[in-house]
């Protein structure tokens, strides 16, 4: 097990932590090289279409790619080194029950308003609110923190009725929403209500978002404004599902920049364009465990795991350019790195899962097909659409448990319609089996997923109980250190152990670099993107 001493760096370095907003210092292995384009455009391919862009409110894994362009967070990492600089905070300090920020002076929203203190504290106290609904609860801000602010020295105070271990990474992750988003956070689904390098100027749903350059940025990682050569004048992100049509425009200059991934990356290496790897996770599988739901069967469970093949399943899901995941905590930089997977899952044996079945009741007829008590054995498989290697993995899936004795309906939805099944608790028991990616680099993030009630109260939206993997949280919660991150990957252990979720798949992700690059980081912080000659 390896683990980053966050503590030792902060105390010995005054550093911060961040979970997402990364950076380094000088020239990142993004950089496009030549001399900088003044006042260029950078357009670059999003995969799927944010919807609404409130960072705040939205679970979406593209409105939180695309909100880096327009909001700015407490601090940034290194993925590389782990180091930790100042960005909205210039300072910062941490006990296991508490983070304090000292907010810099002259930062300003993208209405001329002034960011302060108390803009941030606000934005805590807004996500810990449950009643506002923010998909962030629980994740960038731990259930049952609260903050308060000290205008005359600029600090704000998060606290928390109990340990957190990532108390710092956790807050510091949080996009930082101006006041006027928080007044009404509507306002912000299609224009942008942040202090970031950018401001969005044009939004065409399932095509493309238009960002503009503010003037005045002053306060970006690196020392980065809006004079820094090279910042782009205007930023353009454009939806390009299609890989292979991505590649095409890379190739053209009609794109800046592209993840590739499949047989188009062949021929993008050939071009020799600067880019960047970014680990994301591309293969979890939840069960949902309400009482009517086959699924609420551990047999059915562990059954279904030892039906399918994960290792042929992770290589068709990442279309050749993934690897088998351990754990659950996919995103670099990781808190803790472990193996939740190996021994905890049962092996693949198409034989030992129809036993497994047979042993609870769940009993073939003369077609084939299981049932119990009468209750037919039919599964729903619910996933997020958007690529063949996706659609053809969801096919071999169904083919696998269907080869088991179950009736498989495979359902197909783009990210947005993903999110809202699974988030929304307006109806929790449209899926079985879901594919849907928790992007986190802490294992604590995970845990609004698998405790608490379902959905309409929550985000358990697997309606999972588990009183082991609670025990262990309690325990894990209250440690630092190596100590902590043993009892997480305990934790984490008893998911998988119980079959409620299974990581399968990490894709390494490339992003390609047309005339364009990062200056630092691995993200497409709007301060970070360069345009070169």
């Amino acid at each position: 097990m390896k683990h980053r001493s966050y503590s030792t760096l902060a105390a010995t370095a005054g550093l911060a932590l961040v979970l997402s907003a990364c950076s380094s210092g000088g020239t990142s292995s993004g950089s496009g090289g030549g001399e900088p384009l003044t006042d260029g455009t950078f357009r670059y391919a999003l995969q799927a279409d944010p919807g609404a862009l409130n960072p705040i409110m939205s679970g979406s894994a593209a409105t939180a790619e695309i909100s880096k362009l327009a909001y700015d967070s407490l601090v940034y990492q290194d993925p590389e080194t782990s180091e930790f600089k100042p960005w909205l905070a210039e300072k910062w300090e941490e006990t296991p029950t508490s983070a304090s920020f000292t907010i810099r002076e002259g930062v300003t929203c993208t209405d001329g308003s002034t960011l302060t203190a108390q803009t941030v504290a606000n934005n805590i106290n807004f996500v810990a609110d449950p009643a506002k609904g923010s998909q962030q609860r629980g994740t960038t801000v731990p259930i049952g923190a609260s903050a308060a602010a000290d205008l005359a020295t600029r600090t704000i105070t998060v606290t928390t009725p109990t340990p957190t271990p990532f108390l710092l990474l956790t807050i510091s992750r949080l996009p930082i929403m101006c006041d006027a988003g928080l007044e009404d956070p509507t306002a912000s689904n299609n224009k942008s209500l942040g202090s970031g390098m950018f401001e969005v100027t044009e939004v065409s749903a399932n095509d493309h978002y238009t960002f503009e350059r503010r003037d005045g940025y002053s306060w970006g990682p690196d020392d980065t404004t809006s004079d820094t050569p090279g910042v782009p004048k205007t930023v353009i992100a454009v939806m390009a599902p299609n890989v292979s049509t991505a590649a095409n425009q890379l190739l053209s200059g009609e794109l800046s920049a592209s993840p590739i991934a499949g047989p188009d990356k062949d021929r993008i290496d050939a071009a020799n364009f600067a880019s960047i790897d970014r680990p994301m996770p591309s293969g979890q599988m939840y069960f949902n465990q309400i009482a009517s739901n086959p699924t609420s069967d551990p047999a059915v469970r562990k059954a279904l795991i030892q039906a399918v093949n994960l290792d042929d399943l992770a290589e068709v899901i990442t279309a050749g350019q993934g690897t088998r995941a351990t754990s659950l905590v996919g995103v670099e930089p990781r808190a803790c790195v472990y193996d939740s997977v190996t021994g905890n899952i049962p092996d693949y044996d198409l034989s030992a899962a129809k036993a497994t079945l047979d042993a609870a009741g769940w009993t073939a007829g003369s077609d084939g097909k299981r049932s119990k008590d009468g209750k037919p054995l039919a599964l729903r498989l619910f996933y997020a659409a958007g690529e063949d290697a996706r659609s053809a993995a969801a096919e071999l899936t169904q083919s696998a448990w269907s080869d088991l004795g179950a009736t498989v309906e495979v359902t197909g939805a783009d990210q947005n319609k993903v999110v809202d099944v699974m988030l929304s608790g307006k109806d929790n028991n449209q899926w079985d089996i879901a594919w849907i990616q928790i992007n986190n680099s802490i294992p604590s993030g995970f845990v609004p997923f698998f405790t608490g009630p379902a959905p309409a109260a929550g985000k358990n939206f697997s309606s999972i109980n588990n009183p082991a993997y609670e025990a262990a949280v309690a325990k894990a919660s209250g440690l630092t250190g190596d100590a902590a991150c043993t009892e997480w990957a305990d934790a984490e252990s008893q998911i998988t152990k119980t079959v409620s979720a299974v990581p399968f798949a990490n894709t390494t992700m490339s992003f390609y670099f047309n005339k364009a690059g990062l200056a630092f980081g691995k993200s497409f912080i709007g301060s970070a993107l360069r345009l070169y000659q």
